[in-house]
């Protein structure tokens, strides 16, 4: 019996893990909570493996289970006094150890911005890039949350341009970075 389900889990879920563990950790951008979030999502495959047998694409039933995780995670998390220190240092501009040319410092800076941007964004929103990101076209991605696809045409629009304002909002800060750019 427990061969089976160690084979069921092996063929199901087992060639999905590289995805789910990209996609969870660009969601919560830290190692151990996206082992945690992969796991949890294993755990629910092995809890309900009915549900899996049943569906024509493991992935998608993966991801949506991940994403349901990763949403009540992030209630938990905001509903909680503590302070996740991961989070928080996240929040601060990461300082370069080691001084290199200028492009290598745009490029640092940009990325910087980008995830500072980034991690504003809505718990929602930054699922619905993650996963455009990793190349799921809507139809996969309305699979996956559980979202019609025009209202997830318009989440995704509202998520782009929500990602471009916190950037312009940076960047607006950054008067001498602009100037820096501009002679490039």
């Amino acid at each position: 019996m427990a061969d089976s389900r160690t084979a069921r889990f092996d063929a199901l879920v087992a060639p999905h893990l590289g995805t789910l563990l990209r996609v969870a950790f660009r969601l919560v951008r830290n190692s151990a909570d996206a082992e945690d979030l992969v796991q949890d999502t294993c755990i629910a495959a092995c809890e309900h493996p009915a549900d899996l047998d049943a569906v024509d694409h493991p992935v998608r039933w993966l991801l949506r289970v991940l994403h349901n995780r990763f949403i009540d995670r992030s209630r938990r998390l905001r509903r909680s006094n503590l302070v996740n220190l991961d989070e928080a240092d996240a929040a601060q501009p990461l300082i370069c150890e080691r001084p290199g040319p200028e492009a290598l410092l745009l490029q640092t800076e940009a990325e910087r911005a980008l995830e500072r941007a980034y991690l504003r964004l809505e718990d929602d929103q930054r699922t619905l890039l993650v996963l455009r990101a990793e190349g799921y076209d809507l139809t996969e991605i309305a699979s996956i949350t559980g979202i019609g696809k025009e209202v997830l045409r318009a989440r995704l629009h509202r998520a782009r341009r929500s990602l471009a304002r916190h950037m312009d909002e940076q960047d607006a800060g950054h008067a001498p970075l602009r100037l820096i750019r501009s002679k490039t």
